[in-house]
C-alpha cells in the first residue's frame, strides 16, 4: 500500500478516536456508556465482522489453508510471549511489576486495533487471519498468562469456560461453516455485512473514549512505560516478521500477522491485573501509553516492511 493512502487511512482512525476522547473528557461518554459501548462491538458487531469475512473468503479456502493460518498464528502469538518474558527480565523494574509489564509487551489489541486496520489494509482475508488468532491469544493468555498473573497474589480463578470468547465462538462457527460448505440466505449475508461497518468507527471511539478515563500525562512520564510499549510495538513485530517471513510465502498472511504483533496492549491486560491484585493502574497506563504510540508505529511497520515480501 501506497504511503499516502495508508497515511490517510491511519488520519481516520485518529480523528474518530479523538472524537471518542474528547466525548468522554466532557463528560458525554462516562465509563458506563464505555463498558456497554465496548461489549457492543466486541460482541456484536465484530462478530458480523468475523463471521462476513469468513462467509466471502471460505469459498477460497480449504483445511490446509486454515491450518497453516493456524500455526501462523500460533507462532506469532508464541514467540511474542517468549520474547516479552525474557523482555520482562532483563528491564530493571520492581518484581511485582515483572509479571503486568510482561503481559503488557506480550498480548496483543487483535480484535479492537489490529481487526479494523488490518480489514482496511488488506481486506476480508486479513479479517479471517485476525478472527483465527484469536485461538492461541485465548488459550495463551488464559493458560500462561493468567498463570503468570496469579503468582501470589491470589483473586478469582478463571475457568476454561473464560477462553470461550463470543468473538472465539464466532471464529469457530465460521471454520465449522466453511468445512461444511454450509450455504448462508444472501438475507443474512446482509446483515452480517451491515453489522461489519459499524465495527472500525465503533472501535476507535470506544478506544479513545477509554483514553478519557485516565490521565495521558502520568503515562507517558514513566519510563518502563516506554521500554514495555517500544517493545509490543516494535521489537516484538520486527522479529516476529523475520521469524514468520521463514515459513511462508503468503504475504497478506505475513503483513496482517505483522499488524496483530505489532498492536497495543490487550485491555484484558488490565482486567486480569485486577483479577490477581496486580497493578491496575500501572497496566491500565501501559494499555493507554502503547494506544496512542501505536498510531504512529503501526504505519511505520506497514510501510517499511511491505518492502521486504
Amino acid at each position: 500500500m501506497e504511503l499516502s493512502a495508508l497515511l490517510n487511512k491511519m488520519f481516520i482512525f485518529i480523528v474518530l478516536m479523538v472524537i471518542g476522547y474528547v466525548l468522554a473528557r466532557r463528560g458525554l461518554f462516562g465509563p458506563a456508556f464505555t463498558k456497554t459501548a465496548s461489549s457492543l462491538v466486541l460482541n456484536v458487531f465484530m462478530v458480523g465482522t468475523i463471521l462476513s469475512s469468513m462467509i466471502s473468503t471460505g469459498a477460497e479456502q480449504d483445511l490446509k489453508d486454515i491450518a497453516e493460518i493456524l500455526l501462523m498464528t500460533s507462532v506469532m502469538t508464541a514467540f511474542g510471549y517468549a520474547v516479552s518474558a525474557a523482555a520482562a527480565r532483563l528491564i530493571p523494574m520492581k518484581k511485582e511489576l515483572q509479571a503486568p509489564a510482561e503481559l503488557l509487551m506480550a498480548c496483543s489489541n487483535n480484535m479492537f486495533i489490529a481487526l479494523p486496520i488490518a480489514e482496511a489494509v488488506y481486506g476480508s482475508y486479513a479479517v479471517f487471519i485476525v478472527s483465527v488468532s484469536c485461538i492461541p491469544f485465548n488459550v495463551l493468555l488464559y493458560s500462561y498468562g493468567v498463570w503468570r498473573m496469579k503468582g501470589s497474589g491470589g483473586g478469582k480463578g478463571l475457568g476454561l469456560r473464560d477462553m470461550f470468547s463470543i468473538p472465539l465462538i464466532a471464529t469457530l462457527l465460521g471454520i465449522l461453516l466453511i468445512i461444511l460448505r454450509v450455504p448462508v440466505p444472501t438475507a443474512v449475508r446482509g446483515v452480517l455485512s451491515s453489522l461489519s461497518g459499524a465495527t472500525m468507527p465503533m472501535s476507535m471511539m470506544v478506544i479513545g473514549a477509554s483514553l478519557g478515563s485516565v490521565s495521558l500525562l502520568d503515562a507517558f512520564k514513566k519510563p518502563l512505560l516506554a521500554c514495555t510499549s517500544a517493545v509490543r510495538l516494535l521489537i516484538v513485530p520486527a522479529l516476529t516478521y523475520f521469524v514468520l517471513r521463514l515459513l511462508t510465502q503468503d504475504t497478506t498472511l505475513l503483513m496482517t500477522n505483522l499488524i496483530i504483533s505489532g498492536s497495543p496492549s490487550a485491555v484484558l491486560c488490565s482486567v486480569i491485573a485486577v483479577q490477581y491484585g496486580r497493578d491496575a493502574v500501572f497496566s491500565s497506563e501501559g494499555v493507554q501509553h502503547s494506544t496512542i504510540c501505536s498510531m504512529l508505529t503501526l504505519p511505520l511497520l506497514i510501510q517499511v516492511f511491505s518492502h521486504f515480501v
